[in-house]
């Protein structure tokens, strides 16, 4: 999904992302937490798991919901506001909005776990988000639309996705086929599925897809930028990863080298640079799967040139992550802000949207209003989703000697919050960076 970003700017400097951890460490000591905090990451990493599953997880169909009370509670829409497009035809930041987003993201957590635990029961779970996953792939009518989320009759569904919603669908569905946990039957369906939502992008000229008229597109992945570089390249290596077709490496090469009309730099230029800088927007959220996909390209790439861009850009990428980090010494686990779970109030400022700019103009008046109504969300959307996101960014980096460095202040973040407090469903990056740390061989105290 695509949010406001706000103003950006300035050169990524590595040295910022030390200040910051520095500063960060320095203040643990004196922070109040809250006495009942589990003692440990391994028990706080247990903790965020259960929750996840007990509240997050849809449990028909293994999609994520993006919110839920205490006891569970979720206001899921109706098919018909669904066909009605309320609040939006973008569904943003109601129950259901990013289960593309989430599920392919979290899919990589639930690999590492089960790559440490050998569970059966975390294989799956595993096993349950790709189902989850490619439910969100076969809904709708156009060939490569992939659902942000479901209603109760497990079809009806919003008609726009996004490339924040596509990108880690495809990364998710790609770390799932080398798992080692589908069996070769359910191999060969996801490797089929990925292969089809590449090849329907690249015949939308790398647009997204709406599923019914008159959303045609939103979000796109060919173009040059931090949003656009490394997620196209990704897709492109990742094509010929899986599918083995050489025509997708002969892409990849041609989009690696190809240079911005307006400027002079090229995809890869944008990819050694990393991430840009999200700390005055707090939308480290929406920029990582930009990492996610130069972590994918460091891993599948033997050039040792390219190799060594993506490992540049994804060193910068830690540094900038960095400076968010302390943001989780702000969060009080006792705040009793309201949080607005019944989300059907903005549609209040509901009217027809006859295009997609239209439904993106009226989205935009929903969040302001929500963000009037729920200053819970507010408070969780900055200083425990952001945190949280950034700390995951930092772990995919192969850098050892970074990890080792902001290590310390990672399992402080991730041990700070009471995850059976949090109202959002975004606190899921802990086990990302978590589970990234112990497969590292750093130390962890």
């Amino acid at each position: 999904m695509v949010r406001s970003f706000g103003k950006l700017g300035g050169e990524v400097r590595p040295i910022s992302g030390l200040l910051f951890a520095l500063a960060f460490l320095a203040g643990m000591t004196a922070f109040p937490y809250a006495e009942d905090r589990h003692a440990g990451i391994d028990g706080a990493v247990e903790k965020a798991n259960s929750e996840l599953w007990r509240r997050f997880i849809d449990p028909r169909w293994n999609t994520f919901y993006d919110h839920a009370g205490p006891d569970g509670e979720v206001v899921i829409p109706t098919p018909e506001e669904c066909r009605a497009n309320k609040p939006n035809a973008l569904s943003w930041d109601i129950s259901i909005t990013d289960g593309s987003m989430f599920g392919g993201l979290y899919m990589e957590a639930a690999i590492n776990r089960w790559t440490i635990t050998n569970r059966d029961e975390d294989r799956e779970k595993a096993h349950r988000i790709a189902l989850g996953l490619m439910k969100l792939a076969t809904v709708g009518q156009t060939k490569g639309f992939l659902a942000r989320g479901l209603t109760a009759d497990g079809s009806a569904h919003y008609p726009l996705s996004s490339n924040d919603q596509a990108m880690p669908w495809l990364y998710g569905m790609w770390r799932y086929v080398r798992s080692g946990i589908p069996d070769e039957a359910e191999r060969g369906q996801v490797k089929a599925k990925i292969i089809e939502v590449l090849e329907a992008l690249e015949s939308h000229k790398w647009k997204v897809p709406g599923d019914r008229p008159p959303f045609d597109y939103f979000g796109e992945f060919d173009s040059f930028g931090w949003q656009g570089a490394s997620r196209l390249l990704f897709l492109l290596k990742m094509g010929a990863d899986v599918g083995g077709d050489s025509r997708w490496e002969e892409e990849y090469r041609r989009a690696v080298a190809e240079r911005n009309p307006k400027g002079k730099e090229s995809r890869l230029d944008f990819c050694a640079k990393g991430m840009v800088p999200a700390l005055q927007s707090w939308h480290t959220w929406t920029f990582c799967p930009g990492v996610a996909g130069l972590r994918g390209l460091w891993e599948m790439e033997s050039d040792p040139a390219l190799k060594a861009a993506y490992e540049e850009g994804l060193r910068a990428s830690a540094a900038v992550a960095a400076e968010s980090l302390p943001l989780a010494l702000e969060f009080d686990n006792n705040d009793k802000q309201r949080f607005l779970l019944d989300w059907r109030e903005i549609n209040a400022l509901w009217r027809e949207q006859g295009s997609v700019r239209e439904a993106r103009d009226l989205a935009m008046k929903q969040l302001a209003l929500l963000d009037s109504l729920s200053p819970r969300r507010v408070y969780e959307n900055r200083l425990v989703r952001e945190p949280l996101f950034a700390a995951w960014v930092i772990t995919l980096c192969p850098d050892r000697e970074i990890l080792r460095w902001h290590a310390p202040a990672i399992l402080k973040v991730i041990r700070h919050y009471r995850f059976d407090r949090l109202y959002i469903s975004q606190f899921f990056p802990a086990e990302l960076a978590y589970y990234r740390l112990r497969l590292s061989g750093v130390e962890m105290e």
